[in-house]
């Protein structure tokens, strides 16, 4: 993989790039609390059909993401640069979360 891990060929050569920079139990916690709180005003804007929750969604999750790597990991993330494989790794770390198996893929990637 060349300096610039978002020029990866393939979304699964991005994605240890990905977890290298997710390395800390609390970084996984604020981080399911994000796409969660993401998901959830995705959510709460189609029942209530208020648009706003549509722009409001993945600003709060881009907050409490940042604020999660400036705080425990002391790196920053660039997901602008491929949004989709962005999206893809946090629903991915996601499910991995929730189901205990974060820790090991941290652990098999480093």
């Amino acid at each position: 993989m060349s300096a610039d891990p978002y020029a990866a060929a393939t979304f699964e050569e991005f994605w240890p790039h990905y977890v290298r920079l997710h390395t800390r139990r609390e970084t996984h916690v604020l981080h399911a609390v994000a796409t969660l709180s993401c998901l959830s005003l995705l959510g709460a804007a189609v029942l209530t059909r208020t648009p706003a929750l549509v722009l409001l969604a993945p600003l709060v999750d881009f907050a409490i993401a940042q604020a999660s790597h400036r705080l425990f990991e002391e790196n920053r993330t660039t997901p602008w640069k491929n949004q989709l494989w962005h999206t893809r790794a946090e629903l991915r770390m996601l499910r991995l979360v929730l189901t205990g198996r974060m820790r090991g893929e941290v652990a098999r990637v480093a």
